[in-house]
């Protein structure tokens, strides 16, 4: 085997362990404002009900899609499903921004 094919699959390697990292380093970052928002949302809601009053069925809805988005991105995550993983943290800025700009 000449040393040609060896580098190539060496930089292939190292290429995809690279965008492996940088894709658990967006779910960290992603995972962290998601639960700092789904936090916020539920001491909202806590205090909304103590007065007798009921979160808006949007953010409600919100908060739920973005929790059930982290639990697939943490399989994915775990099962190492980067494209799928990837997919998962676009939907999940989603409903983080969304839930930004109701807040």
């Amino acid at each position: 085997m000449s040393a040609g094919p060896a580098i190539l699959l060496c930089v292939a390697l190292l290429s995809a362990s690279a965008e492996q990292e940088r894709l658990r380093l967006r779910y960290d970052d992603v995972a962290a404002r998601a639960q700092a928002l789904i936090e916020t949302v539920d001491y909202i809601k806590a205090g909304l009900e103590l007065q007798g009053y009921a979160l808006h069925p949007r953010i409600a809805s919100a908060r739920d899609n973005l929790v059930a988005t982290m639990e697939r991105a943490s399989v994915e995550l775990k099962n190492h499903n980067w494209n799928q993983l990837r997919r998962d943290l676009v939907r999940a800025r989603g409903w983080i921004e969304q839930l930004e700009r109701r807040l």
